[in-house]
């Protein structure tokens, strides 16, 4: 993967969370799922064959072979994370 100039990076950052908070949106808001899971993850999850044949199908001329199972593996590194560095905290703060 090539790596891009701060600035560039950045602005590329911003436009994935913003399209993350999208989808989670729409989950939450029109199919009835948790805002903390992109409809993408939830796909996954649930197995929506027709879902993930569509969605997929979006993301497959930008290289990405299944990205349903990639948002819930994402998803699932970013609460790990959480947990870890929460977990770190407790130990550090304890007397």
């Amino acid at each position: 993967m090539m790596r891009l100039p701060r600035p560039l990076y950045i602005a590329w950052r911003v436009a994935e969370m913003l399209a993350q908070i999208g989808s989670r949106f729409v989950n939450a808001a029109f199919l009835g799922g948790s805002t903390r899971q992109t409809v993408s993850a939830r796909a996954y999850v649930e197995q929506w064959p027709r879902g993930r044949v569509w969605i997929n199908a979006v993301f497959s001329p930008f290289g990405v072979r299944d990205h349903c199972a990639e948002a819930w593996d994402s998803e699932l590194k970013d609460a790990l994370a959480t947990l870890e560095k929460n977990r770190a905290l407790l130990i550090v703060s304890e007397p």
